[in-house]
């Protein structure tokens, strides 16, 4: 009997084969781990070009306890998303997760390589929420921002709450996300890394 896949070789495998492309392009950044809702939720891995896409990882180990509310927050921010999961759960997931919703197949080849199948692609969000997306950013991010608007110093030190909801009446939803974008790609530093 084959060995249960583990996040980790599902994590792994998907970095050399499905992320390869990505990771070879200049104007991508691929984050492990991103957090939403200020760490309330993880995405296994954000890949942040054009758009916002995550990637959410259940392996064999796995349930899918979390899942119901990874969708909503996902939902939130994600453009994009897609689900890698063995075929243990394809069956309950395909349930919890919203038609815009890839679906990859995650096995263990009799060599113990792991394969990918695509069971459905994923397609467009178009019910992301500019604050949930604002919040991506680090209070002092969202204050530069805000500069770069005319906003003098005192109209700028409120709590990152109601700089994130200024910043979504200054641009409509797709300038924020593209802002959003540029500032996390051009981020030197992550405090978690």
């Amino acid at each position: 009997m084959n060995e249960p896949l583990k996040d980790v070789d599902i994590r792994r495998a998907a970095g050399d084969r499905l992320l390869h492309k990505a990771r070879n392009c200049s104007d991508t950044l691929i984050v492990d781990e991103l957090g939403l809702r200020h760490g309330a939720c993880r995405v296994d891995v954000a890949v942040i070009n054009g758009h916002f896409r995550g990637i959410e990882i259940k392996s064999d180990v796995d349930n899918l306890t979390r899942l119901p509310r990874q969708v909503v927050h996902y939902g939130e921010v994600m453009d994009r998303a897609t689900l890698i999961v063995t075929e243990r759960h394809i069956d309950a997931a395909t349930e919890l997760l919203p038609a815009w919703w890839g679906i990859i197949a995650a096995s263990r080849a009799k060599s113990g390589v792991v394969k990918f199948s695509r069971i459905r692609a994923d397609r467009i969000n178009r019910h992301t929420s500019p604050l949930m997306v604002a919040r991506l950013l680090w209070r002092s991010e969202a204050a530069d921002l805000l500069r770069q608007f005319g906003y003098a110093e005192r109209d700028i030190r409120g709590s990152r709450e109601v700089l994130y909801t200024m910043l979504t009446r200054e641009m409509p939803k797709t300038s924020l996300a593209k802002v959003v974008r540029t500032t996390l790609k051009a981020r030197k530093h992550w405090r978690d890394r």
